[in-house]
């Protein structure tokens, strides 16, 4: 929760790019609205319960939380064609990008 916290903390900075924000999670519609909800987000929360999304972009973690499968934390971003320009694979939960590591690589990109 902590990541989305730090990005809708930065969403301006976001907007100001012309950068939409979305997160995709394995959880419920219901849980992911009560998220959306309790952060004031201004992004959504698409739910992925089937890991088709997720699949699609190899980041199943089998087995990884309590002998069930997660999705591996991972940021993108995709340009307007569809075509994935930057990635970062977690390791680590706790472990993730700050948004401003990723204002910097959006700068870069279209530096």
């Amino acid at each position: 929760m902590a990541e989305l916290q730090g990005l809708q903390l930065n969403e301006g900075e976001f907007a100001r790019r012309n950068t939409d924000i979305i997160a995709v999670s394995v959880d419920p519609v219901a849980t992911n609205a009560e998220a959306v909800r309790d952060l004031g987000a201004a992004f959504h929360i698409l739910s992925d319960p089937e890991m088709k999304v997720i699949d699609t972009y190899g980041l199943r973690h089998r087995e990884g939380h309590e002998g069930e499968d997660v999705a591996r934390p991972a940021s993108f971003l995709i340009d307007d064609d569809g075509v994935v320009i930057w990635r970062n694979l977690a390791e680590s939960i706790r472990v993730r990008p700050r948004p401003e590591d990723i204002l910097a690589v959006i700068d870069g990109q279209r530096g």
